[in-house]
């Protein structure tokens, strides 16, 4: 089983070429699941759309922050929300309010459950709060231990945690679930662009074993293309899984 969560930036930079991008590498990783941010959608554009009829895979939407953006030319309304894409036509899908902040807007969980190999795992798909100081990482941790109740009540299989968390695995709001320390995944839209944290703010980790186990870990779609292009501002990230026995890892 192999999982990938990516920032797809909305529809910012050279937003053709990068979606361009963006499919060509998700193609080639061969992904079962999928979990997007920032996912564009608006002007007759979608991001979630476009990637799911390249793939092959099945969308489950998320839209939210809803508001006029820049799109070519033109302004139009937009949003910019989450999305998970499975193989599995089956998986089934749920959202949950976060707590917000109105400097930040609108901020969402999605889970999305299937059974692959006869063993169930939940994936839990988060961007939180990008907004910085004490204040903002109050609200962080309120997000994610909010996230993290409604998607483990009543559940005891594997569940993956994915998505732009806006922290590194040493900031205070992540620290509880020992995340591993991954080299950065900001790169900016081009070459030269100076990453803005020297570690990893977007994460992709086997939270809860259940019957699964982790097998392998990388970044990906972090390579430029001639013109200096990246398919994103952020890399994406891959967790490989194995359905066994949970005691076995």
């Amino acid at each position: 089983m192999r999982i990938v969560t990516l920032n797809t930036w909305k529809n910012e930079g050279d937003y053709p070429r990068r979606l361009d991008q963006m499919a060509e590498g998700l193609a080639a990783l061969r992904a079962d699941v999928v979990c997007l941010q920032e996912c564009f959608a608006g002007g007759g554009a979608s991001t979630v759309d476009t990637l799911a009829s390249v793939l092959g895979m099945f969308p489950h939407r998320a839209p939210s922050r809803r508001k006029l953006r820049q799109h070519g030319p033109l302004r139009v309304m937009s949003t910019s929300g989450l999305a998970i894409l499975t193989r599995d036509p089956s998986a089934r899908a749920n959202l949950c309010a976060l707590v917000s902040d109105p400097r930040d807007g609108q901020r969402i969980a999605q889970r999305v459950d299937l059974v692959a190999s006869g063993h169930p795992l939940r994936f839990l798909n988060l961007h939180l709060t990008h907004l910085g100081g004490a204040k903002a990482e109050g609200v962080r941790a309120a997000q994610l231990t909010a996230a993290l109740i409604w998607a483990t009540a009543d559940y005891e299989g594997g569940l993956v945690l994915a998505g732009d968390l806006n922290a590194t695995a040493a900031d205070s709001a992540l620290a509880a679930l020992e995340l591993p320390a991954m080299p950065s995944t900001l790169h900016g839209a081009r070459t030269g662009t100076a990453p803005s944290s020297r570690l990893a703010i977007d994460h992709c980790v086997l939270l809860r074993k259940g019957s699964w186990r982790t097998v392998g870990t990388g970044r990906a779609l972090d390579q430029p293309d001639e013109d200096g292009w990246f398919p994103s501002d952020h890399a994406a990230v891959v967790l490989d899984l194995l359905a066994g026995d949970a005691g076995s890892s």
